[in-house]
């Protein structure tokens, strides 16, 4: 199948119809209701994975959750052939995981090949498995160098340190009181990631902080 970013037919869906910050920006994604890792991680009162938006996206958006789910069960099952890999046109920068997150290191190591596959194009990859995609990492020698690897914290309020060498930027989400009794800056809102590109953009800062919503 073609998104209107890729030149070429991929079995992998690639999304070309995100909205809000994340309008113009294609992404990549699987669905967290087959992944046993997030479906875990949901049933825990203080991970902030017991807020999460992506389930009841994809239980209410029928068609989206069909193409994350048929990503899930390509991605984390085989490593995928060169050819099967999408290649993006005119894009600037794809962001790794807007609904899911890696299962397995299998799946992680068809990402890398598909950003070594587009070295015009930056990858900006949201994770809290770390380790699993560290170690695809480490069986490919190495990250891509058009990988930003953001590691996600895995409790509101509670901002974590990079857990591999590989990590580039942390992202934290705090609630409301927690930002007005600690001051804490919030350089993720309401803004366009196009315009922003703080997460696509090696140098920038280290930490990243949202509104929990």
């Amino acid at each position: 199948m073609r998104s209107k970013y890729t030149i070429n037919d991929s079995p992998v869906y690639v999304s070309d119809y995100m909205t809000g910050k994340m309008a113009g920006v294609p992404s990549i994604s699987t669905s967290v209701l087959y992944n046993p890792i997030c479906e875990s991680r949901r049933k825990c009162g203080d991970s902030i994975c017991a807020h999460c938006f992506s389930a009841a996206t994809l239980n209410r958006y029928k068609a989206v959750g069909t193409h994350a789910k048929e990503n899930f069960e390509l991605l984390t099952s085989r490593i995928l052939e060169k050819s099967e890999l999408p290649i993006f046109g005119n894009v600037r920068f794809v962001r790794i995981e807007s609904f899911g997150d890696v299962a397995n290191e299998t799946q992680a190591v068809n990402y890398a090949n598909i950003a070594l596959n587009n070295p015009g194009v930056i990858f900006g990859w949201w994770t809290k498995n770390v380790k699993i995609v560290s170690a695809a990492f480490d069986s490919i020698g190495g990250k891509p160098s058009n990988v930003i690897l953001i590691e996600s914290s895995e409790k509101v309020n509670v901002e974590k340190e990079p857990s591999s060498r590989y990590v580039d930027k942390v992202f934290t989400v705090y609630d409301k009181n927690h930002i007005k009794e600690n001051g804490v800056e919030i350089n993720c809102g309401a803004r366009s990631c196009v315009s922003c590109q703080r997460c696509y953009t090696k140098g920038t800062e280290t930490k990243v902080h949202e509104i929990l919503k």
